[in-house]
């Protein structure tokens, strides 16, 4: 496998929050060179993993799911109602051209067209119309069923000095560098065990997480997930400062391992590898916040990307980031062993 081969694969392949199972097939499928032992759950959960039988067991989540539509009613004309899966913002839908997602992985396309009434100022969830080029809700209802979910109809883009333009890169990039963290370590012969999970229902629930945690009770965890660039001009925003290609942003917070941090930090140094550091004082909004009360308390970490224009069909990244985040977590995987104590009172 080329090493962006499984990170393109999962960017083709639609997941919004509830609808994973597809996703997660290809994931099986496409690991199975890898992994020892594969561990999925009814919820669409899936694990894979390396070392099973170690008594060091190193739980790596990055969510599958994305925001996105689905649709919650039928018009007499044939357009479609369509209600939230996450925190989407309904200004990015307006003129888009979209995907509705059917059961079997098809799709039937479709648009979000210009709305007259826009002009009273503000735009709701409720203005968004999904068109389907019908006339009649009976032909509607021969193409798609109520549920379905709607995506943008949109691919990733390349640009030539390394950066990434795709939909959801919130958060495959997450799940593609934990299964490739796997992959490597692997490579590199190392004992730990690592049950890299690409979670469920991020964006909605924090079930996967929730689910991963309590059917591995890892020794340690790390949650690898996005935050805002603020390299370009957002407005009054009250965060410090991340950049594109400047390194993985650590965290600082509450619910961040003292010891993971140190780790992480040595790591840093031993690898040469520019850092950012982000403040999370309370909660995380990530698959940390599931995963740190599981089992009395999970010795948690949260490693983040910096991403341009988050839950938008061109969220960019930086691939050097990519790489330096995969580096960061399998030179910390190496240094962990049966000794590694996270009770900072012992």
């Amino acid at each position: 496998m080329k090493n962006r081969e499984l990170l393109y694969e999962l960017l083709k392949t639609p997941s919004p929050s509830g609808y994973e199972l597809n996703i997660q097939k290809k994931v099986i499928e496409l690991m199975k060179p890898y992994a020892d032992q594969v561990i999925t759950h009814h919820n669409y959960n899936v694990i894979n993993v390396i070392n099973p039988e170690s008594k060091v067991k190193v739980l790596l989540c990055g969510h599958i799911d994305e925001v996105g539509l689905c649709i919650n009613a039928i018009n007499n004309d044939g357009t479609c109602k369509v209600e939230r899966i996450g925190a989407v913002r309904p200004y990015v839908y307006i003129g888009q051209h979209v995907k509705v997602i059917k059961q079997d992985g098809n799709h039937v396309p479709g648009v979000i067209g210009y709305l007259p009434n826009l002009s009273k100022g503000g735009l709701e969830l409720s203005d968004l119309i999904l068109d389907l080029g019908t006339n009649s809700k009976e032909e509607t209802q021969k193409l798609i069923n109520i549920g379905d979910p709607v995506i943008h109809a949109s691919d990733y883009v390349e640009f030539p000095n390394d950066r990434l333009v795709a939909r959801a890169l919130d958060d495959k990039l997450g799940a593609y560098i934990c299964l490739e963290t796997m992959r490597r370590v692997k490579e590199l012969k190392c004992c730990n065990g690592v049950y890299a999970a690409t979670t469920v229902g991020e964006e909605t629930t924090g079930r996967g997480a929730k689910v991963a945690a309590d059917i591995v009770n890892p020794t340690m965890s790390i949650v690898v997930d996005v935050t805002f660039a603020t390299d370009i001009n957002y407005r009054d925003t009250p965060r410090g400062d991340v950049v594109l290609g400047k390194g993985p942003v650590i965290t600082v917070g509450s619910t961040m391992n003292d010891k993971i941090h140190q780790l992480v930090l040595e790591s840093l140094e031993r690898l040469n590898l520019n850092y950012q550091i982000e403040v999370a004082p309370a909660s995380t909004y990530t698959d940390v916040d599931s995963i740190y009360y599981r089992h009395n308390g999970t010795p948690t970490y949260l490693l983040n990307i910096p991403l341009r224009y988050m839950h938008s069909p061109v969220e960019m990244c930086d691939m050097k980031d990519i790489e330096d985040i995969i580096n960061l977590m399998v030179d910390v995987i190496l240094h962990v062993d049966e000794n590694t104590n996270f009770d900072p009172f012992k």
